[in-house]
């Protein structure tokens, strides 16, 4: 290089100062990105905002870039479902943020363990929980907060070291800084101030933790190493309700808590609607063991009135042993979703596990059938006697309160002057001498009742996946199991949101709504036969009716020729002519009623009555079509009883039953009148061979006048 002479660089491509251009650009960009300013863009997080906006602490974790931290953040409507969480203070806050970043949740992933445990800010603790949908879709809970990202697509907002989660349900209290027999024991009142919930009515759950101090301070005292709970504690109320209090031991007390790892919050449990069981456990010989024979679960009702719901823990015997009956042990959760330092706690008033009175007690005591013990009152102690006797084991189905209140006005008179109608109603929902579990109800369980003369039907329903419902059907009332397998000493109470043996409905309103007899209701929508079902004057004679209704799978049965022409728009007559041959009127027979009857008449036509094992069936002779009576789907309405079959009785000549007389073709019928006076002209033989040609094809001329009027 020549001494003195400068060499100017050459120019960098085009590219390159492009690339250096844009970081120049993104760079600030980068640098002053903070979840303050990321959740200022989401509507959704408005009031989140607003309230973190009120705290400097909160709002400056918010703003720090190099804050390592994970908020979970409450969507809007979190805050307009549940208002009082406007009003959070800043510890609580600060409970929804973790001092750590909770990658695991953005990896699509089965984790190791089903809830991770994280650190607030606040000295409190986060249980971070996942649930497996179906293989790949998972479903993720931080406390009792569901995590809503994936609804819109916002999986884990990430600016700079900071996470940011939405969730679309309340996180839960504010954590207590101590372990479950902390809360217990803790004398200190200021330790509860500020607080929604505090440990005055848990005296005797300290009393009975004192005296059996290995549990207590291996359980409910227990620490990160020893593993995490869910702990039911029963207020002193519940206790009070016990009246054998010996027989409160150390295995009683454990029912109360889950095995370990099992954190569940309220809505974690009962994510998807399904019913989750969790192992109680059970100390022995210092080892700590999951005790498949007592599982608890979590449950909720929905008020049909009102529409709000209640949460119960649910503790249930599988197999009798030591103190435990078989059935479950319900109780309603007072103040859910308290975490402490090793688990979670729910304050629940009754003591899971033991049962101590009767039926008749349990009924009596429950503030939902007080109109059913008003009934039972009613018709003195003839009922009552099965209910309250200790000897035997029944099962009863108790209707709610909103049941009886949605029976018809002069249904319920009827019912209340006719004392054996009201007698036989509440006979029909004891089962004698058996303790019926829903884990023995199938499609074809089949049991007798008090009264002797009816029986019960049961329907498993699966629907959603997980979601199981348990139907009932007697006296041709089908109800939901709303509360099951309530256990007592003298049997076991199931809960029913419907009174059996007693109509609701006309029979066309019922239809609407039954599924499998779809077919046979949009076919009653053309005819005239469905004002006699859905009429304005009830319980009169002339104003019942006995309908055996064709299921869908009845009239698959019928040849698609036919059942499209009856239903072709020119056949109306015909099939209500149809329809009449199922109907007897005047008499509501009962499913009961067809054993004492041989033959019935419908339509002035005789249909015979046939046991086929144990079955009944319809035999129409002129058609020669047997239908068999469904067994369990006998429905009771308020002018009548209907009863599904699996086949119509429908034949071919059915077409031209709309005829002026008794079913004769109407060119038949002119060329009969006619003939005499057209014997004597020319045309008489065309006459008498249309009248023969009509005879022999029917369907052609019905067909010719369909699309020609006029003639």
């Amino acid at each position: 290089m020549t001494p003195g002479r400068t060499i100017s660089p050459s120019p960098p491509p085009r590219g390159r100062w492009l690339a250096l251009a844009s970081a120049l650009v993104l760079l600030p960009v980068v640098v002053d990105a903070n979840l303050w300013a990321e959740t200022e863009r989401m509507p959704d997080l408005e009031q989140w905002r607003q309230l973190c906006g009120f705290y400097d602490v909160a709002k400056a974790y918010m703003q720090d870039v190099y804050a390592k931290v994970t908020v979970f953040a409450p969507t809007d409507d979190v805050f307009t479902y549940n208002p009082d969480i406007r009003a959070l203070s800043q510890r609580e806050v600060l409970s929804h943020i973790v001092d750590t970043q909770v990658v695991e949740i953005g990896q699509g992933k089965k984790w190791e363990k089903q809830t991770l445990i994280r650190s607030t800010i606040n000295s409190g603790y986060v249980y971070i929980t996942q649930f497996e949908n179906n293989p790949g879709n998972f479903s993720y809970y931080a406390n009792a907060g569901m995590l809503c990202n994936h609804v819109s697509n916002q999986w884990g907002i990430i600016s700079g070291e900071q996470y940011l989660y939405k969730i679309c349900t309340p996180i839960g209290h504010r954590p207590y800084p101590g372990t479950a027999l902390s809360l217990i024991r803790d004398m200190d009142k200021t330790m509860f101030a500020d607080r929604q919930y505090n440990n005055n009515e848990l005296t005797e759950m300290r009393e009975i933790l004192n005296r059996i101090p290995d549990i207590a301070l291996v359980i409910f005292g227990s620490s990160a190493w020893n593993g995490f709970h869910t702990f039911f504690l029963p207020t002193d109320k519940a206790f009070a309700s016990v009246i054998d209090r010996n027989r409160v031991d150390r295995e009683v007390i454990l029912a109360h808590v889950t095995g370990v790892n099992r954190v569940l919050f309220t809505y974690p449990w009962l994510y998807d609607g399904g019913i989750h069981y969790y192992p109680s456990i059970r100390f022995s010989s210092n080892i700590i063991e999951d005790n498949f024979k007592l599982k608890l679960s979590m449950r909720n009702i929905t008020d049909r009135r009102t529409g709000r719901w209640d949460l119960y823990a649910v503790s249930e015997v599988y197999e009798r042993y030591a103190n435990f009956r078989r059935g479950a042990v319900w109780a309603k959760i007072l103040v859910p979703n308290i975490p402490v330092q090793n688990g979670v706690v729910h304050i629940i008033d009754n003591v899971l596990g033991i049962v101590s009175q009767t039926i008749d007690q349990l009924v009596m005591e429950n503030v939902k059938t007080r109109v059913l013990m008003r009934y039972m009152n009613t018709i003195g102690q003839i009922v009552r006697n099965y209910l309250s006797a200790t000897g035997g084991l029944v099962t009863f189905f108790a209707p709610y309160d909103y049941a009886f209140e949605m029976i018809p006005e002069q249904i319920e008179r009827r019912m209340l002057r006719d004392r054996i109608w009201l007698e036989q109603v509440l006979k029909l929902h004891i089962v004698p001498a058996k303790e019926l579990v829903s884990d023995e109800i199938t499609n074809d369980t089949i049991v007798n009742t008090v009264d002797n003369m009816r029986q019960l039907y049961f329907v498993k329903g699966e629907w959603p996946k997980n979601n199981i419902t348990y139907y009932v059907i007697g006296g041709g009332i089908r109800t939901a199991i709303i509360q099951d397998n309530v256990a007592a000493t003298n049997g076991i109470i199931h809960y029913i949101e419907r009174v059996l043996g007693v109509p609701y409905q006309s029979l066309w309103e019922i239809l609407k709504n039954e599924t499998d007899c779809q077919a046979s209701f949009h076919m009653l929508e053309n005819v005239q036969l469905r004002y006699s079902l859905d009429p304005w004057q009830v319980l009169t004679p002339e104003q019942n009716f006995t309908f055996f209704i064709p299921t869908n799978e009845a009239w698959q049965k019928v040849s698609p020729y036919l059942k499209g022409r009856m239903n072709d728009g020119h056949h109306r007559e015909a099939l209500q002519y149809v329809f009449k041959r199922h109907v007897i009127q005047g008499q509501a027979l009962m499913y009961t009623d067809l054993r004492e009857r041989t033959y019935v008449m419908m339509n002035d036509e005789k249909v015979v009555i046939r046991r086929r094992g144990r079955y009944f069936e319809l035999y129409w002779p002129r058609g020669n079509v047997v239908a068999r009576v469904i067994e369990g789907g006998e429905i009771a309405g308020i002018n009548g009883f209907m009863h599904k079959i699996d086949n119509v009785l429908i034949y071919e000549p059915d077409l031209h039953a709309d005829a002026p007389i008794d079913g004769v073709p109407w060119m038949t019928l002119l060329c009969i009148v006619c003939a005499p006076f057209a014997l004597r002209l020319n045309f008489a033989r065309l006459i008498l061979t249309l009248a023969f040609l009509h005879s022999q094809f029917p369907d052609f001329f019905d067909n010719i006048l369909s699309v020609n009027p006029q003639f």
